[in-house]
């Protein structure tokens, strides 16, 4: 087992879950060493919070295929990331097409605008 697996192992597991959410809410610190944290660290902290969020999103049951299997499953955990950044990524394209096209939609009839001249004379 890499290090990386065994890091994940961790960080998913309830006991450091409760810690870290227990941290994040009374403000206390996760490490003996407040800032500079080596790179085993900065690991272990963002994988606390990738699990932490998809813990959350499993009690809302927010995402179709996101079970227990998955969480536990690193190869299946990374599959549903992946695939959960696309299904966001389609959704701010979408959302930034829908933008652009309200920026083009005609006036109302019957609107003057501040462009119209009469040449009648």
């Amino acid at each position: 087992m890499n290090i990386e697996s065994q890091i994940r192992t961790l960080a998913r597991s309830i006991h450091y879950q409760n810690i870290y959410k227990t941290a994040k809410e009374i403000n206390v610190d996760f490490f003996e060493n407040k800032t500079n944290f080596s790179g085993l660290q900065s690991l272990f902290l963002f994988w606390l919070s990738i699990y932490d969020s998809l813990y959350q999103d499993l009690a809302r049951k927010e995402w179709k295929y996101l079970d227990e299997k998955v969480i536990n499953s690193d190869v299946r955990c990374d599959a549903f990331l992946y695939w959960r950044s696309q299904i966001r990524e389609q959704e701010m394209l979408k959302h930034k097409q829908e933008q652009k096209a309200d920026k083009f939609k005609f006036k109302k009839p019957g609107k003057v605008s501040t462009f119209d001249v009469d040449f009648s004379g």
